[in-house]
C-alpha cells in the first residue's frame, strides 16, 4: 500500500536559508524540519521529502503525529487557504544520503523539486525539497 514514512522530525530556530525561503521577519521564529519518505504500493520508496513548516501558522503540529500530512491538508486542518506554489526542477546527482533513502546508488541522477507554498495572503507557510528517481 502506497504511504509516507516519518524518517526525522525536529523543532528549532529557522536558520538563514530557511529564513530566506521562507521570508521571516522575526529572526527568531521556529519551525519544524520533516524528511519523510513516500512509498509506492509495493512498499518501494520513490520520494524523499525534507520540509520546513513555520510553527506560527501550525500551532501544536510538533506534537499532533501530523507530520507526514501534505501541505494540501495541513492548510485545511489549521484553516488556512494556499493560493501558490513555486516550484524549481532540476536534475542532480544523489547524495549517498538520498541514494540510501532511495535505494539506488550515490551518484545517480535524481529529479530534485524545490517548492515554496503561500498563503492567498502571500505568505510562505512551507518549503520543501524533494528527491525522487524520476
Amino acid at each position: 500500500m502506497a504511504g509516507v514514512k516519518l524518517v526525522s522530525q525536529t523543532v528549532g530556530t529557522a536558520n538563514i536559508t530557511e529564513w530566506a525561503k521562507l521570508a521571516l521577519s522575526d529572526l527568531r521564529a521556529r519551525v519544524l524540519r520533516v524528511t519523510r519518505l513516500r512509498h509506492d504500493d509495493q512498499d518501494r520508496p520513490v520520494v524523499l521529502e525534507m520540509v520546513v513548516l513555520v510553527l506560527d501558522w501550525f500551532p501544536g503540529l510538533e506534537t499532533s503525529g501530523d507530520a507526514t500530512l501534505d501541505i494540501a491538508e495541513l492548510a485545511r486542518r489549521y484553516g488556512l487557504q494556499l493560493a501558490r506554489a513555486t516550484e524549481r526542477a532540476s536534475i542532480v546527482p544523489a547524495s549517498a544520503e538520498i541514494a540510501s533513502h532511495l535505494a539506488t546508488g550515490p551518484g545517480t541522477n535524481v529529479v530534485k523539486l524545490d517548492r515554496v507554498a503561500e498563503t492567498a495572503q502571500g505568505v510562505p507557510v512551507e518549503w520543501r525539497v524533494a528527491f525522487s528517481k524520476g
